[in-house]
């Protein structure tokens, strides 16, 4: 909470962000305060861009894998480190600072979605500009805690920005509570934003995005009629589709806003620090040279047989022939051709180079032009549309009661399957799914959210050799916040 207070006692940097004439082209102005700024719907715009960049952020999507692969069966770590090694073996206490940074990342977004919404109402601007202005940044508010309420459990909801002299500090909320305001924020994004946007503002919140938010949520929730609908309706739009080769999604050259990406954390290259994508410099292998600036540090490696048990792992998740299985994960004497093309590739040793003969590849794009250390241009997937389709599966097969033959649900399930190379199943239930979204979405940040959804999650993690409660399925309110704010109660077990 202190770092909320901070960011809206600090607002005047906010406007210093500058001018964009593309979506993250930002330079600094001179002489802009808050209470000059937002004069035209230029500045206006620039200030909504600018609550996009928590999500640019390392604690955000640079670490965010700490909290939301790390604790799964998809990855261990991949040394010794005193933070996020009491992640993966739940021992972890509330002054890790990872848990704290993630938290203050996301509540950065929600506290300027806030101000900037407040100042945007004040203007003078169209009301249906402002009624999209503010769609927008309400979506960017519910993505915020949409990943909060599900780390957290129930968070302080707060949806006004603070004026001087009014209470800082908030209890938490119920957790249905915080759920009813995401809904409530991505259906009004949904009513107001557009369809598709064009040029420079292409990777902006949509109206579709919205929708498969709200299908996500739904499903989380287990409202799975309106997991469906909503998924539909996305699926309706035809604005979106499965790319061809399911590599392409994580292909430098064809991965940014392709066909399949629903909503993506944008991202520049070697500019300023926080613009480029630093998912590589923690995936790739350490002592390759594949990043050809200080190296890859393989932070996180995937599940292999050698430190786990038996059928568990990621590495034996996929089946013979899964055309997933080598875009997802490295392993011994498979060549890379687009990785340093201008080497001739590159081919993974034939003894691996972790602990488990494995690493990473989604993410790894190896060297070149406007690639620097901790800084790719590659864009980050939040929610592709293959994700769409398999809650559409999923939501069906849960209507009829956890197995399914339902014609609808399959051609969904199998879509994503065929794309895959594997055989098309002519019936669906509860074990399928889970294990085709695993393979799917591997190191996409959606395994540990997807086990808890589940209802499995400590009988699988427990299969899988970890010391696991139902206390761990929540992670502790950190204790810097707690120190800030008294009125903060720590989660059971913490």
């Amino acid at each position: 909470m202190n770092r909320i207070i901070w960011n809206i006692t600090m607002f005047g940097l906010l406007t210093m962000l500058g001018a964009c004439e593309g979506f993250l082209d930002r330079q600094p102005l001179d002489q802009l305060t808050d209470e000059n700024f937002y004069q035209n719907e230029s500045q206006a715009n620039q200030a909504i861009i600018s609550v996009y960049t928590p999500m640019m952020d390392q604690e955000w999507t640079g670490k965010g894998w700490m909290i939301t692969e790390i604790p799964s069966d998809n990855t261990q770590p991949g040394g010794t480190d005193p933070e996020f090694t009491p992640i993966d073996n739940f021992t972890v206490a509330a002054d890790n600072q990872p848990i704290a940074n993630y938290w203050a990342i996301h509540y950065r977004q929600v506290a300027l979605a806030n101000l900037v919404m407040d100042r945007i109402a004040n203007t003078d601007l169209e009301e249906s500009k402002k009624t999209r202005m503010e769609a927008e940044l309400r979506f960017l508010r519910a993505v915020a805690y949409f990943d909060l309420v599900r780390i957290y459990g129930g968070v302080p909801l707060i949806v006004d920005a603070p004026a001087y002299g009014e209470e800082m500090l908030f209890p938490r909320a119920g957790v249905r509570e915080v759920y009813d305001q995401i809904v409530e924020d991505f259906q009004f994004a949904e009513m107001h934003l557009p369809v598709a946007w064009s040029g420079a503002d292409v990777g902006r919140a949509t109206a579709g995005a919205a929708m498969a938010f709200l299908a996500k949520v739904f499903l989380t929730r287990r409202d799975y009629l309106n997991s469906r609908n909503y998924a539909k309706a996305v699926m309706d739009l035809d604005e979106y589709r499965l790319m061809e080769d399911y590599a392409d999604n994580f292909e430098l050259a064809t991965t940014d806003n392709n066909k399949e990406s629903i909503f993506q954390v944008q991202f520049t290259g070697c500019e300023s620090f926080g613009t480029g994508n630093p998912q590589q410099a923690f995936f790739a292998p350490w002592g390759e040279g594949i990043t050809k600036d200080r190296d890859g540090w393989g932070s996180q490696i995937p599940t292999g047989p050698q430190l786990s048990n038996p059928t568990t792992t990621i590495f034996e998740a996929f089946e013979e022939g899964d055309l997933r299985k080598d875009p997802t994960i490295m392993t011994p004497n498979v060549h890379y051709p687009t990785i340093n093309p201008d080497d001739g590739g590159y081919t993974y040793p034939s003894n691996g180079a972790s602990a488990t003969t494995c690493n990473i590849k989604k993410y790894v794009v190896g060297s070149g032009p406007n690639i620097c250390f901790m800084s790719t241009p590659q864009n980050h997937h939040v929610i592709r549309y293959a994700d769409v389709l398999l809650i559409y599966a999923e939501s069906i097969m849960e209507i009829e009661g956890g197995i399914s033959s339902n014609g609808d649900a399959l051609n969904a399930f199998n879509e994503v399957r065929i794309r895959a190379g594997l055989e098309p199943l002519a019936q669906i239930d509860r074990e399928i799914m889970l294990h085709e979204r695993r393979v799917e979405f591997a190191f996409e940040g959606q395994r540990w959210f997807d086990l808890i959804r589940s209802g499995q999650a400590v009988e699988i993690l427990t299969l899988h050799g970890k010391n696991i409660t139902q206390n761990n399925l929540l992670f502790p309110i950190p204790s810097s916040e707690r120190q800030i704010n008294p009125l903060l109660e720590q989660n059971p077990g913490y």
